[in-house]
């Protein structure tokens, strides 16, 4: 076991983002569960957080006293169990890591996020998603966890696998104990359709949903059209094509045009120039309607932490998506200084909510350069995950600011303005991973089983030492009625 704390060193370190910094008084690598068992003993009455990646910018991530880096627990273990593969997995094990081990075997992960940095006890803690499917917590089926037990006092390790207990511990913001090892259903790999399209209805991208499970559109900004990724699985052969495909999409999407957006941004500083690349170059650089038919795991995935950014996302039911990508337009257009003020319908709403003063502090404050993803995520088996505790499809919206950390006021104003105004107007669950910028009492109103949730952190963790300050706030017992 590799340690290093108390007077020896303290080891600062900051997330993928650069807005959170982590400075623990010991940071120890285990090499397997006994050792985080020895850890936990060692350390007992201080706060204990595990981390994995750290490509996350919520305050979830943060650990300030003895932290735990699991990238030793990566095994990996396929196996048949009844109708299903299921997959015994280390905490510390990147996703990219698993994809590869199951590809070996001929299967892969039912659900996938755009990137594979992450670890998998980071992307279910915190609810990661793809686009047509349930997020990645849906599908765990037991977690093995490391915590204390109440009679003795010592380290114990304890299955979850059933019940709300299981609920609570697919996406549990590490607040239950320490992730050692999950596990996750599989599938065999498949093979996965896309084309681009462009529209300027909402309505004819969500009609292609019937055809195009799969699928993720975005909003450019400034052009204010669709781009549809239809995408389905293919019981076709990889394309003759793939591999020009993948070429083009690495040095044209992921890093031509990134470089683009982080050189506007980052350099020139040209509102001008950014909505003129929005209206004209950036879309014309998405080739439409090349079909072309590829494995899942490369299909579903991009290089989207190839660049340092930020982001929030926000997750809205099918009923209220329309109105709330009509609401985010007028956000943008008052934010870079297009408008002064919202249309009458919604500065009227966003008065009675007593955010009026917001709206004027938000005039010309931020100009978004980036299309606003939109990836349909079907309801989860889980207490808090952000599509959970309902039968309707949830919409996560993602804005991403390609900014230097010292340049994002503009930014977090924006943020938190959307965050705040469609919280209250369409019920809008910030991601966990993500900046989340709502008070403990406003998350806690948009999950209808976040006390069930907190009753079993509570009993799991008697003594909170598995939480860090943002965790406690949610999960003091009292904090509805603080």
């Amino acid at each position: 076991m590799h340690c290093i704390g108390g007077m020896m060193k303290s080891v600062q370190r900051k997330n993928f983002g650069h807005n959170l910094v982590l400075q623990p008084t010991a940071t120890c690598t285990p090499a397997n569960e006994q050792e985080v068992l020895a850890v936990l003993d060692q350390h007992r009455g201080q706060q204990i957080r595990a981390i994995g990646k750290l490509h996350s910018w919520s305050k979830a991530v943060v650990a300030d006293n003895v932290l735990l880096d699991l990238r030793q627990l990566n095994d990996v273990q396929l196996q048949q169990d009844g109708d299903h593969l299921v997959a015994t997995v280390g905490a510390g094990c990147k996703i990219k890591h698993l994809l590869s081990k199951l590809d070996r075997q001929g299967a892969t992960l039912p659900s996938l996020g755009l990137i594979t940095e992450q670890t998998i006890a980071g992307a279910i803690s915190t609810g990661t998603h793809g686009s047509g499917n349930h997020s990645m917590s849906h599908f765990v089926e037991a977690v093995r966890l490391a915590r204390y037990d109440d009679t003795s006092g010592k380290a114990i390790i304890e299955d979850v696998n059933d019940g709300e207990e299981l609920q609570a511990a697919r996406c549990s913001l590490g607040s239950l104990g320490i992730i050692l090892a999950i596990k996750i259903r599989c599938r065999t790999q498949y093979n996965v359709q896309e084309h681009f399209s462009e529209s300027t209805r909402l309505s004819e991208v969500l009609d292609a949903e019937a055809s195009f499970p799969l699928q993720q559109f975005y909003l450019i900004p400034w052009r204010w059209t669709y781009l549809c990724q239809h995408r389905r699985e293919d019981d076709q052969a990889r394309s003759r094509l793939a591999s020009l495909y993948r070429l083009y999409w690495l040095l044209v999407v992921d890093f031509g045009m990134h470089l683009l957006i982080t050189f506007l941004t980052r350099f020139v500083h040209s509102r001008r120039l950014i909505r003129t690349a929005f209206r004209h170059l950036i879309p014309s650089v998405v080739i439409r309607d090349w079909k072309v038919t590829d494995r899942s795991s490369s299909m579903l995935v991009m290089k989207h932490d190839a660049f340092r950014h930020i982001e929030i996302e926000l997750f809205v039911r099918r009923d209220q998506l329309a109105n709330a990508l009509e609401y985010v337009q007028e956000v943008m257009k008052v934010a870079g200084g297009e408008k002064e003020t919202l249309p009458e319908n919604n500065q009227r709403r966003i008065e009675e909510i007593g955010l009026q003063e917001d709206v004027v502090g938000l005039y010309d404050q931020y100009c978004h350069h980036y299309p606003v993803c939109v990836r349909r995520v079907l309801p989860d088996n889980t207490l808090i995950s952000m599509s959970c505790g309902t039968k309707e499809d949830w919409y996560a919206l993602s804005f991403i600011s390609y900014e230097k950390p010292a340049r994002r006021t503009g930014y977090f104003l924006f943020a938190s303005f959307l965050a705040r105004s469609m919280s209250r107007l369409f019920h809008a669950r910030p991601h966990w991973g993500k900046v989340c910028p709502l008070d403990a009492k406003e998350l806690e109103s948009l999950y209808p089983k976040f006390d069930r949730f907190r009753a079993i952190c509570n009993t799991f963790d008697s003594e909170g030492v598995f939480r860090n300050s943002w965790t406690e706030t949610l999960l003091k017992a009292d904090s509805r009625s603080s």
